[in-house]
């Protein structure tokens, strides 16, 4: 008989195929603009899709599960025939028969798994600590550890005193409640749980397992069947990435681990894929498995060949039984308005949306966005480069937004950048390419009548028009403001520097690419007097800035990371350089 891990895997093979079937039944009834014309390379058309070449992919992608299917149906027969496991691989990956039966046969935990945990976890961890213990002097645990991981403390037994640790009766400490070794955990670094305490025995190993990891990234850093084995013991597991994989998953191997994932824990809400080829066919399986609990997928920029038809990507992600509520496909090859209004028009409720650099964007796309999401939206960092002041007027019926991005606003005037006063919990703001937008249209948005109480985030790129008395205003209306960035005001001077610096009291990122009127001698008083809290300043093309007065200031500070008129990083490098010519002068 085959296992019930078989049986799932072709039942949802079927569905992928039905979903893939469906799919295609629209792209064909859709039709194209360019089919109907003569001028087929007019570069109106390339923002509309599907295309012919969708077609062919989808029809190819039906050839590839159907084959699966195939071959999947045809063992389970073997086998309700009793004829022996047959020991050919069903993949690429190797995957045989024997050993998908195996899989659902493992019950006791071995303890192998630390071992591969601990390998694809180091660095994540390591990283993590790092810039927790970076800030930890600075800010408080309770906002920069995510709500998440908000249950791990980053300090580790090495850093509790001996006397705390020392016991003078005979309880063992395998005999304590649960709720309280999970306490004891809490105040442990996650690596640790897993290279220190996990091996010591299975029971502790199975807490760690089941109890504390809640995230883990997947690296090419094992075989496909370890991997499997891992996934099966992270009962507590929310978030998953995937990186470097390539195209070296089969689409049985992909079925196989989401399958794992979906059976050890129901609370998975987030994956991500870096450096991951994606097909249609994975992520139909991901809208099988994870239907009633992923709320975010992120494909982030893919260092190799990335997947060129992105529209059917996400397509088969609108899909109206999905919880999904954060979609980040920025970067991305391949997206049209077919797919962008195929993901809104279907998806229940959209959170956040990231599709920078996607130029299919358009006025109409954003209407349709904001008319179906305007209660539901808090994230949207969009491509400009075909949207107008048009586009504002539709986003204004956002009133939850929290984080605004458009980049390449070069059709935009601002006219009416008023509406962002409008946006009461706004904390990210950013537009770039702002060569059009007028004085008056900065003016008009932080024109004294309201105050931006949460607005952490302000980056105005390229805003050529952006005056002393503009920034003088930016400052007063945002006196909560953590990253300043505006690049290319070119009649920005030391007084609006001075301004900024003797006012934003809780900066700690500040970017004034391209300003070169400012000379910034008042960095002489930083960060005894002014900037306490900067960690970055960012001078390139301020050719004003003397390179010796930055380097002054790193000596003073070596934790701020400085870039200079060239676009590098102040450093140990440029001290030595300094003290070396001021050696020279003083022996000339």
């Amino acid at each position: 008989m085959s296992s019930s891990l078989f049986d799932r895997i072709l039942s949802s093979s079927i569905n992928v195929k039905h979903r893939l079937e469906s799919l295609l039944n629209i792209c064909r009834i859709y039709k194209h603009p360019s089919w109907l014309s003569d001028d087929s390379c007019d570069e109106f058309y390339r923002f509309y899709g599907p295309d012919l070449s969708d077609i062919q992919e989808l029809e190819d992608s039906i050839v590839s599960i159907s084959v699966l299917i195939e071959h999947l149906q045809h063992e389970r027969n073997s086998t309700e025939t009793c004829e022996p496991f047959p020991n050919y691989p069903l993949c690429k990956n190797g995957w045989t028969l024997k050993d998908i039966e195996q899989i659902e046969k493992e019950q006791v935990l071995n303890l192998n798994i630390l071992n591969l945990i601990n390998l694809h976890s180091f660095n994540a961890c390591n990283n993590e600590l790092d810039k927790q213990q970076c800030l930890k002097s600075e800010l408080d645990n309770t906002h920069i550890i995510s709500n998440d991981r908000r249950h791990l403390n980053t300090r580790s037994l090495s850093t509790i005193p001996n006397s705390c640790l020392s016991c003078t009766t005979n309880k063992n400490l395998l005999d304590l409640p649960i709720e309280l070794l999970l306490h004891i955990f809490s105040f442990i670094s996650p690596f640790e749980l897993i290279t220190n305490l996990a091996p010591t025995c299975r029971y502790f190993a199975s807490l760690v397992l089941n109890h504390v990891y809640t995230h883990i990234d997947l690296y090419k850093a094992a075989s496909v069947f370890d991997v499997t084995r891992l996934l099966s013991y992270l009962t507590c597991l929310r978030t998953i990435a995937f990186i470097n994989w390539d195209n070296e998953v089969s689409i049985l191997a992909w079925a196989i681990w989401f399958d794992r994932i979906s059976k050890a824990t129901s609370n998975l809400h987030t994956i991500r894929f870096q450096n991951v080829y994606i097909s249609p066919i994975l992520i139909c399986f991901i809208v099988e498995y994870f239907p009633h609990c992923l709320q975010s997928i992120i494909f982030d920029y893919q260092q190799v060949k990335s997947y060129e038809r992105f529209d059917l990507i996400l397509s088969l992600l609108a899909d109206k039984t999905i919880q999904l509520k954060h979609i980040t496909a920025s970067y991305q090859t391949g997206i049209t308005n077919f797919g962008i209004l195929q993901l809104v028009n279907n998806l229940n409720m959209v959170v956040e949306l990231n599709l920078l650099y996607i130029e299919a964007i358009n006025d109409e796309t954003v209407k349709i966005l904001c008319d179906k999401h305007n209660t539901y939206l808090e994230i949207l960092k969009i491509d400009g480069a075909q949207l107008t002041d048009k586009a504002l007027e539709y986003i204004d019926c956002c009133r939850k937004l929290k984080s605004f991005m458009i980049e390449f606003c070069t059709n935009m005037i601002g006219s009416n950048f008023y509406i962002f006063q409008n946006f009461d919990n706004l904390k990210e703001l950013c537009l770039s390419k702002l060569t059009n937008a007028s004085l008056e249209s900065f003016q008009l948005l932080f024109d004294g009548k309201h105050i931006f109480r949460n607005l952490a985030l302000l980056k105005l790129g390229e805003c050529h028009s952006i005056d002393d008395n503009c920034v003088r205003s930016i400052i007063t209306m945002c006196p909560r403001l953590i990253d300043f960035m505006c690049s290319w005001a070119y009649s920005l001077t030391d007084d609006s520097f001075n301004e900024i610096a003797m006012r934003c009291q809780h900066l700690r990122r500040l970017s004034l690419v391209g300003c070169h009127q400012i000379y910034g001698r008042i960095l002489d008083y930083v960060p005894e007097k002014y900037f306490h809290h900067i960690e970055y300043l960012n001078f390139e093309q301020c050719n004003q800035i003397e390179d010796e007065l930055l380097i002054k200031l790193y000596k003073r500070k070596k934790s701020i990371s400085i870039i200079n008129y060239y676009g590098t990083s102040v450093d140990d490098d440029d001290d030595d350089d300094h003290d070396d010519d001021e050696d020279d002068l003083k022996s000339f």
